[in-house]
């Protein structure tokens, strides 16, 4: 049975009140330890919006979202005239924005880290016309 990491702030009764799920014990405790471990670097950056309280809110979220896209995948139920049927809930982002929970941790992180998560960094290089040697197509030694 996988344990819950020391630092986890929450158990698998926790996450089974953000998520209705049938997975065992062993099984949450997998994704809660997955969502402590991404929470590690924005522990100490959330002092003045909720502080271990959020924490423990962001772990649970976490956990509910590695949970909603991958084993279980998040669903929304439909009536229908004459019966029901369950539709699963389109794709609403990749990442974290992918489910209810995961934009929910996202919002509860002050810190923005976990908006920026799995973002392409870009980055732009710009030279002046000086700088550029069009004859041999190369930069001055200057840059």
């Amino acid at each position: 049975m996988a344990d819950v990491a020391a630092g986890a702030l929450i158990d698998a009764d926790d996450v089974r009140e953000v998520i209705s799920t049938g997975l065992s014990d062993a099984v949450i405790n997998r994704f809660i330890n997955q969502g402590y471990y991404m929470t590690i670097p924005i522990a100490s950056l959330l002092g003045d919006c909720g502080g271990a309280g959020a924490l423990a809110e962001i772990q649970a979220m976490l956990a509910a979202h590695l949970i909603s896209s991958s084993r279980e995948r998040q669903a929304k139920s439909e009536s229908i005239e004459g019966g029901a049927s369950i539709a699963y809930a389109s794709t609403t982002g990749v990442g974290l924005n992918g489910t209810s929970y995961g934009q929910a941790a996202i919002d509860m992180d002050c810190s923005g880290i976990l908006a920026k998560a799995g973002l392409k960094r870009a980055s732009i290089h710009v030279f002046s016309h000086s700088e550029i040697d069009y004859d041999t197509d190369t930069r001055s030694a200057a840059l």
